[in-house]
């Protein structure tokens, strides 16, 4: 019997080793731990408000139309300035651009802590695209810290990091059941006092960032770049990456206001959600490396978009939001698991002096698809049924499991040198 138990020990100690070590990069210098303290900060401030501000405006008056409206503010700024921010962060420097991310989201902060209009909070949503363009700089800022033989265990490690502070914040949910029950706080009240907590959090991650790069030496491009020489990639890359976003957004940037009028749940409930997603969402990134070693990248990658799409197109049906919660921790665990893996080979084809710009068009993608999706979700919900961006998210993800091997064929190589040599 003790050896039973003595061999089980040795078993789990193995398998934390083990993940450990398919997660930790080789070199990990004082720029690349202070950068991941800004990520810390910023995953918690990040699941605070994915679990509390929809709530928030709902106090407010707002419908899921008004959500979807004042919610595509943010990618909209962050579409029209990415290109823009990209090309100066190339050309200019990395640590100005992250200062206007500063000043930009100061100020959207200020705006929405304030703000009791759609109008205001539009506002504060268009600074923190503003924010969130600069960010374009983010990425390529984390890529200089490492070896490009540990990009993919560098973006698995930055994932389950960030991913996991996102996991606690999300459990701030509780903080306003416990205000509003044993301090007398209305539900605007208790609201609004934790956004304004997680509001500091966002600004102070600014100063990680920045203190990450002090003293390091940038590599400039010598002119403004229209024209990539790597063009090819990064129009393919960001192509799919738009899809998968509207796959997703046309659901999930309305997820609590879904699952508040679908099943009456509230911040407490979502936190503890989120909470158990975003866990198992952060283990997952963290085995990317692992797993597309084992199955192959591009066949790691088709699975989990595929096996999501299936879990997705199940939520809809689920007639509890106990049967709802598995199958969302479900679809987070198989959707997001090559995403260490597919941000690891765009930027290894993107040469040095053009990250910057090459990041800035993929992140129009990501945050043009959001203009797209809030629109659309918050109307379809209120024009066709609650249900019917699910339906339509499910099958947009399946057919994007189908155009990975497609347009990535030549990319993303199942013999691909860098991921082995990660062994």
């Amino acid at each position: 019997m003790q050896e039973q138990v003595t061999q089980k020990g040795i078993t789990e100690e193995s398998w934390i080793t083990g993940f450990i070590q398919s997660i930790i990069p080789s070199q990990l210098n004082t720029g690349a731990r202070l950068f991941l303290s800004g990520a810390v900060l910023n995953g918690i401030s990040n699941g605070v408000f994915n679990s509390i501000m929809q709530l928030y405006l709902i106090t407010l008056g707002f419908n899921a139309a008004d959500l979807g409206k004042i919610a595509m503010f943010n990618p909209l700024a962050c579409a029209l300035l990415s290109i823009p921010c990209g090309i100066a962060g190339d050309r200019y420097g990395k640590r100005r651009l992250l200062l206007l991310g500063f000043v930009a989201v100061t100020l959207g902060v200020s705006i929405f802590i304030f703000a009791h209009s759609l109008t205001l909070f539009a506002l504060a949503f268009f600074m923190f695209g503003i924010s969130n363009a600069s960010g374009t700089v983010i990425t390529p800022i984390y890529t200089s810290f490492y070896n490009k033989q540990d990009l993919e265990k560098a973006f698995g490690l930055y994932g389950f990091i960030n991913i996991s502070a996102m996991s606690l914040g999300s459990l701030a949910g509780y903080i306003p059941a416990y205000l509003i029950s044993n301090h007398g706080f209305t539900e605007y009240s208790s609201y609004r006092n934790v956004m304004m907590i997680a509001s500091s959090l966002f600004l102070v991650q600014y100063l990680f960032y920045l203190a990450s790069i002090r003293g390091i030496e940038e590599k400039r491009s010598n002119r403004i770049q229209l024209m990539l020489r790597s063009w090819k990639p990064v129009m393919k890359f960001s192509t799919l990456t738009l899809l998968g976003n509207i796959a997703g957004g046309i659901l999930f940037t309305l997820f609590p206001y879904y699952v508040y009028q679908k099943y009456g749940v509230a911040s407490a409930g979502i936190g503890t959600l989120f909470f158990i997603s975003n866990l198992t969402m952060a283990i997952s990134k963290g085995l990317a490396a692992s797993v597309a070693n084992r199955l192959g990248n591009m066949k790691s990658i088709v699975v989990g978009l595929a096996l999501s799409s299936i879990f997705f197109f199940l939520m809809p049906l689920s007639q509890t939001f106990g049967i709802l919660c598995v199958l969302y921790v479900l679809r987070s665990g198989t959707r997001f698991m090559s995403d260490p893996i597919i941000t690891s080979f765009f930027m290894k084809s993107i040469e040095e002096e053009e990250q910057s710009t090459a990041n800035s068009i993929r992140t129009i993608s990501m945050n043009g698809s959001g203009v797209i999706s809030s629109w659309l979700g918050g109307f379809l919900m209120e024009n066709v049924g609650i249900d019917s961006p699910a339906y339509l998210g499910a099958g947009l993800t399946f057919l994007l499991a189908g155009l990975y091997p497609i347009l990535l064929r030549n990319e993303i190589s199942e013999n691909s040198a860098s991921v082995n040599s990660t062994n």
